[in-house]
């Protein structure tokens, strides 16, 4: 276990920076809508960005007399409805980024969009419903598929991504995949292992955990907003 820490914490200082540079560790508990803003827009961009986003749609909701902090997938719907469509929604809370670099992709508004309908569709209207779809293997894989099934998404890591968001139990299947590769056999315990390593270095453990989801997200081959 030790040469593990050892191994972990020596490839986190080579790949993830200063971690004084690392972003705060978000995650939105009770807000579905902020959840799927955060994990469309995320990857490739800086998060100086995404927060941008986030505040740009917490800022408007209160104007509504709404709260983003709860919001749901419905009522990211009628913000974007509200808003004139997907194009509008992205000109004044989002950007104009598309969901890959593809000359015809779509505009990671529209994806936003499109993953938020199949979800109520689903059933899947909060992160209550979410945790409760997750739990179940084979509601989860229906809602995986669906996710993926939107521009952008095909990979996985923005599913992935969006999951830990929700602040769902357990270790990403991502930062997990980087422990594996790093320290081998003694990967066994993952979480222990970022625990220790958060510990040992004085970093926080849950901005350790998306630092590594970020670089994994970098240098995946198959970009998230790909395809």
């Amino acid at each position: 276990m030790n040469a593990g820490i050892e191994r972990l914490r020596a490839a986190c200082e080579r790949d993830l920076g200063d971690p004084a540079g690392w972003p705060t560790p978000v995650g939105y508990p009770d807000s579905l809508a902020l959840c799927i803003i955060d994990a469309i827009y995320a990857p490739g961009a800086r998060h100086l960005t995404v927060d941008s986003i986030v505040e740009r749609y917490r800022s408007y909701r209160a104007g509504q007399g709404g709260d983003a902090d709860t919001d749901g997938a419905p009522e990211l719907l009628a913000n974007v409805e509200a808003l004139g469509g997907p194009e509008q929604w992205a000109a004044q809370i989002g950007n104009r980024r598309p969901t890959s670099t593809r000359k015809d992709a779509p505009l990671r508004s529209v994806a936003l969009t499109e993953t938020a309908q199949a979800f109520v569709a689903l059933g899947i209207r909060t992160t209550e419903d979410l945790r409760v779809i997750a739990g179940d293997p084979e509601l989860a894989r229906e809602a995986k598929r669906a996710w993926c099934a939107v521009p952008g998404q095909r990979s996985g890591f923005t599913w992935r991504f969006l999951l830990m968001l929700a602040e769902l139990p357990g270790t990403d299947p991502t930062v997990a995949g980087y422990v594996a590769r790093e320290v081998g056999d003694d990967a066994a315990d993952t979480a222990g292992l970022l625990a220790a390593v958060a510990a040992a270095a004085g970093w926080h453990a849950d901005a350790l955990h998306q630092a590594i989801w970020r670089f994994e997200a970098r240098r995946a081959q198959e970009l998230p907003s790909s395809a």
